[in-house]
């Protein structure tokens, strides 16, 4: 039997194979340099339609020469998405009543197919909502496309193409859109959805976005804004919609003027977590000690919103700490100390109130500092500063707001005491002096008990049973 051996192929066969391979590479990857050259060129000349249509078919290629390279998988998904998302946006719009055929007769004349018959047992499938739509794919637009480990040409072919198609798709939705209904806030929130993905992480490139926002009328902007600002949950972007709508009609912007508004959007939404990123940009942004004090002091007030007046009293605290020299000092502290009476920190009010009473700069809030120093004693049984301190409120400040408590706790330790004269003394200055106020309204309440019920004046005296019976609740 005779055996045959397959000899491997010497080094002589496998050399021009190699050198054969490289000829036929350099050339097919010379023509490629080629074409991405074409689709800049077309790019910068503004054919986008040639452009796409070459770079979805040079996308093409390199997926097909690369199917496991992770940055080309990962531009493919962006891709899709923002697909997926064009379609889902423009058939959850609602479009606007039509007008023109509304109500004419006769459209069976017209050769038109007959209207389909809906089958009312199935449910119609709800379309997602635009804060749905942004939430479900944010996942697939984090990060930066990792495109350094492919070749340079085409890295940077597929980064313009990337921008190029997703900027197309954003402006397609938009007109789509406004064709729809140019009203309609609803409808401009799912045009928005793709520009918050695609400028995901770069808030600062808003300016890319002009051309998109100058579709939309101003109410329209408005509702992007807060969109982007409440259902993202992207102070930063929303801040830069807003400074394009400024432009858009010639106004300057300034986020610090801004933000305090945005704020105040939150904290009626229930958000003073985003209240508190929208200052904080603010704060950021400026370099007036007492505008980053006034920002702080709405972050101090949107913790107290929220019923956490420890946070809002700590935060003012590190106000006073971080800017002892503020101008707004005596109103940080009197914020601060009135956070504390709504924690019922009476005791820490008594020993804090006392110095600012003598603080030069706490002297313009001397009225409520005053009133909250009584208010502590009151609270913590020292009867006889507490006298003193009402006594001194009511005689420097008769009209101020912060005297009214003071005289109706008077008036009603007056009637008490059954000195109806004095009560009535009071009470009629507490309503006249004060009137508006909640304790002239009380005041008003008790003066009307005690003439509806022939409540005495002068030396007549009820005994205590028939004074409590007198102000018993009907």
């Amino acid at each position: 039997m005779i055996t045959m051996t397959t000899k491997p192929p010497s080094r002589r066969v496998i050399l021009p194979v190699l050198i054969l391979s490289s000829i036929c590479w350099y050339p097919a990857q010379g023509a490629m340099n080629a074409r991405y050259e074409e689709f800049v060129r077309l790019a910068r000349e503004g054919k986008k339609t040639e452009a796409l249509g070459l770079g979805g078919q040079l996308f093409k290629i390199l997926v097909d020469q690369k199917p496991d390279d992770a940055a080309l998988i990962a531009l493919s998904k962006r891709l899709a998405a923002a697909q997926r998302i064009g379609t889902l946006a423009t058939g959850a719009v609602k479009p606007s009543p039509t007008k023109l055929l509304e109500g004419m007769g006769g459209l069976d004349d017209l050769g038109l197919p007959p209207a389909g018959s809906k089958n009312r047992d199935v449910p119609a499938a709800l379309p997602p909502s635009a804060q749905e739509l942004y939430w479900t794919h944010v996942d697939a637009f984090t990060g930066e496309l990792a495109l350094k480990g492919l070749p340079p040409q085409a890295a940077a072919f597929l980064d313009q193409y990337y921008h190029l198609q997703i900027q197309n798709s954003i402006m397609g939705i938009g007109r789509q859109v406004l064709v729809a209904d140019p009203n309609s806030a609803e409808n401009a929130c799912y045009a928005i959805v793709l520009p918050l993905l695609y400028l995901c992480g770069r808030d600062n490139t808003w300016d890319q976005m002009e051309p998109f926002l100058s579709l939309f009328p101003l109410p329209q902007l408005d509702a992007l804004w807060r969109f982007a600002l409440l259902e993202a949950e992207r102070p930063e972007a929303s801040a830069q919609i807003a400074r394009c709508q400024a432009k858009k009609v010639g106004k300057d912007f300034s986020v610090v003027v801004w933000a305090p508004a945005a704020a105040d959007v939150c904290a009626a939404n229930h958000r003073p977590d985003l209240a508190r990123k929208s200052l904080q940009m603010a704060i950021e942004a400026t370099n007036d000690r007492d505008q980053a004090a006034e920002m702080r002091l709405k972050i101090a007030e949107g913790y107290a919103r929220g019923g956490d007046y420890a946070a809002a009293a700590g935060a003012c605290q590190q106000i006073v700490h971080d800017l002892p020299d503020s101008s707004l000092y005596g109103r940080i502290m009197v914020t601060y100390f009135g956070y504390l009476a709504r924690e019922a920190k009476a005791n820490q009010l008594v020993v804090e109130t006392e110095p600012a009473l003598q603080e030069g700069r706490c002297q313009p809030y001397l009225p409520q500092i005053l009133y909250l120093r009584w208010w502590a004693l009151c609270k913590t049984n020292r009867q006889d500063e507490a006298i003193r301190i009402g006594q001194r409120l009511v005689e420097q400040y008769p009209r101020h707001p912060c005297a009214a408590p003071v005289l109706l706790e008077r008036a009603i330790d007056a009637l008490a005491r059954q000195q109806y004269d004095k009560c009535r003394e009071l009470l009629t200055k507490l309503t006249k002096d004060l009137s508006g106020t909640e304790s002239a309204k009380r005041g008003e309440e008790i003066l009307a008990r005690l003439q509806g019920r022939g409540i005495p004046s002068g030396k007549d005296r009820l005994s205590p049973t028939q004074t409590g019976t007198a102000f018993k609740e009907r």
